[in-house]
């Protein structure tokens, strides 16, 4: 006698839910929360608007779809997040409702920012994709992703926020480091608040409409379960999610502000008894690493700018540069992770830039990884712009590189990025 018939895709449905994910959007008013089999197939998929709600909505939503796909919370394999930028508080009520449910099963926590999700599911082809998602009344969040001929999606640039006259000149800035030929794409909300004005910038760039009602949890899960890492705008494996707020509360730059004011900071020029430190902090900074015999040779070339800052008594960080009234290169600037956002990167930048006012020099160069937004914004902040593209330039992952460039004393002359006496560096200058 033959076995009974099984119940159609119910073989398929029970082994997939072995392996099922969780997936929390929420960082709008509107909240989806989707349960994923093991191969990506949607079991159940819940939509409401929480207005402020997060708090109070967001867990019983999360329940109401694992019980309408039949999966235990301590079954699941996988719990992600979109990581914003948007609402903070939906951001933040997200991240730890997916951090409770993946401790609670010891599932891994993974995430995707909103803009890498839309960007990846665009479909876009030789285009620089921008994901538009509205911060405030005035002003929006943007991404910069750049699709080839395939629809392959990487990361292009650090995402920025403002107002869209101000964006628009980012695009363009970021447009110019594409073949040309390539177009611009507009997607999200965010085009959809703006359209008009995107259209009459970039004519045919918000067509067709992408998501123009938000993010979806399906989106977001497709983005996290391609595991392309950091080049790609996404975390790497081994990257803890945090949170892509862009912009930092005012509350906390207020208070940041206030204790750097008291700061033990000085800096020095660099001298041979502090290379085995310099040493040291390349190892913790870059995954491919100058040697210490690098920077000896270095404290003897004519044009070489070293400069030590210490923290509280303490070498930690530093500046390799090569600078004359010919032009500028920045090879490394680095601070251990302990000392960042004491402003200790800052103050180097700032002593290097008046160095080559007083010499002159037209511009300063550097290559910075296109994943590095805090140092793309430190950069950003002092005058430099975007000059140009590296494809796998760093050689301990192939990530891509952005050629930032600084404009002082103008001489008609066109900038070199590397040339006798200035070397471009293999590594990027890390944040502060």
């Amino acid at each position: 006698m033959s076995a009974p018939a099984a119940r159609p895709g119910a073989e398929r449905a029970d082994g997939a839910r072995a392996g099922a994910g969780l997936v929390v959007e929420s960082a709008t008013s509107h909240v989806e929360v989707l349960v994923c089999a093991a191969d990506g197939a949607a079991l159940a998929h819940e939509r409401e608007e929480v207005a402020l709600e997060h708090t109070r909505r967001l867990a019983p939503l999360a329940a109401r779809a694992l019980a309408k796909a039949r999966v235990e919370p301590r079954r699941l394999a996988w719990v992600a997040a979109d990581l914003g930028p948007g609402s903070f508080t939906g951001v933040r009520v997200g991240l730890a409702t997916a951090e409770a449910f993946a401790l609670a099963a010891g599932a891994r926590l993974t995430g995707a920012s909103s803009l890498a999700a839309l960007a990846h599911s665009s479909g876009a082809r030789r285009a620089l994709v921008v994901p538009l998602v509205p911060g405030g009344r005035r002003d929006l969040y943007a991404g910069f992703f750049r699709a080839d001929a395939h629809g392959a999606v990487t990361l292009l640039a650090a995402p920025r926020v403002g107002p869209p006259a101000a964006l628009l000149e980012a695009v363009a800035e970021a447009s110019a480091l594409l073949p040309a030929g390539w177009g611009v794409r507009f997607v999200g909300p965010g085009a959809a608040r703006e359209r008009d004005a995107l259209e009459r910038a970039w004519p045919g760039a918000t067509e067709p409409p992408w998501r123009f009602e938000g993010l979806s949890a399906l989106d977001l899960a497709a983005a996290v379960r391609l595991g392309l890492g950091r080049a790609a705008g996404l975390p790497g494996p081994d990257d803890a999610p945090q949170p892509l707020y862009v912009r930092s509360a005012q509350a906390e730059e207020r208070v940041r502000r206030a204790a750097l004011a008291g700061e033990d900071v000085r800096l020095r020029d660099m001298a041979a008894a502090d290379l085995p430190r310099v040493a040291q902090i390349e190892r913790r900074c870059f995954g491919d690493p100058w040697p210490e015999s690098f920077f000896r040779g270095e404290l003897a070339h004519p044009l070489a700018w070293a400069r030590v800052a210490e923290h509280r008594g303490e070498p930690a960080g530093y500046i390799v540069a090569w600078l004359d009234a010919g032009g500028g290169h920045i090879g490394n600037l680095a601070v251990t992770p302990e000392s960042r956002r004491h402003g200790l990167a800052r103050l180097m930048l700032e002593e290097l830039l008046e160095r080559a006012r007083r010499l002159g020099t037209p511009s300063v160069t550097l290559e910075v990884r296109v994943a590095n937004d805090a140092a793309q914004a430190l950069y950003r902040a002092h005058g430099f712009r975007l000059a140009g593209l590296r494809r796998g330039y760093y050689r301990d992952d192939g990530e891509d590189a952005l050629v930032m460039e600084w404009r002082g004393a103008r001489s008609g002359r066109e900038p070199e990025t590397a040339g006798p006496g200035r070397r471009p560096s293999p590594l990027t200058p890390g944040p502060d």
